[in-house]
């Protein structure tokens, strides 16, 4: 056999390779997308009492680092990866905004709790910040870590007084080894720092005014 003729042989069994391989590689089944909702809820609704003020919330700033829909891993000191394949179904800022305003809202503290962009002037704006939103697996066993950042201000003042702020961190262990579980983790870890939140905003002398 000359050279040629070895030289098309080689090509043709590169292009029978080729294609075997493409044809495997689409008889595969794609790799499907998982989504998830954070469903934040307090349990019980409570009525508002006499005087109770109307409360705005804002949209919930989260840092960059945690604002896409990918669930975000913190891999080591400075080391982060998110994942292609597990996601929120909106944004954790939707969710963390809507979660927090029905929470409030069947808190009792306020007569009614707003979106910050309803035409109703309200007594109160509630800012939050989620500086830390994320599963953290630099160490073993892995934890959902969420951090918090709340300013309440007075809508009634000239200055926009600050009534309120406070910091909360929350930590809580990860039971499995299934994205699930990530956000189980972080759904139990944002409830508690609402549930500190009502507590703290209780015990304020919150009123409308007059």
């Amino acid at each position: 056999m000359n050279r040629r003729a070895k030289f098309l042989a080689l090509a043709v069994l590169a292009l029978v390779f080729t294609v075997g391989c493409v044809g495997s590689a689409l008889k595969r089944p794609p790799v499907e997308k998982r989504y998830f909702d954070l469903e934040v809820q307090r349990t019980g609704t409570q009525a508002p009492k006499p005087g109770a003020p109307v409360l705005a919330v804002r949209r919930v700033q989260v840092s960059p680092r945690y604002e896409g829909r990918e669930l975000v891993y913190r891999t080591g000191p400075s080391g982060f990866a998110s994942d292609y394949y597990n996601l929120f179904f909106v944004p954790p800022s939707q969710m963390l905004t809507q979660d927090l305003r029905q929470w409030l809202d069947r808190s009792g503290l306020f007569v009614r709790v707003l979106d910050a962009g309803s035409l109703v002037r309200p007594d109160l704006t509630l800012e939050a910040n989620a500086a830390v939103f994320c599963g953290d697996y630099s160490e073993k066993p892995g934890k959902a870590v969420v951090e918090m950042q709340f300013l309440l201000l007075d809508e009634g003042d000239p200055g926009m007084a600050m009534l309120f702020s406070r910091d909360y961190r929350r930590e809580v262990a990860v039971a499995g080894a299934e994205p699930k579980d990530l956000v189980a983790a972080l759904r139990q870890a944002v409830s508690a720092i609402y549930a500190d939140l009502e507590k703290d905003l209780g015990g304020l002398s919150l009123k409308a005014r007059d």
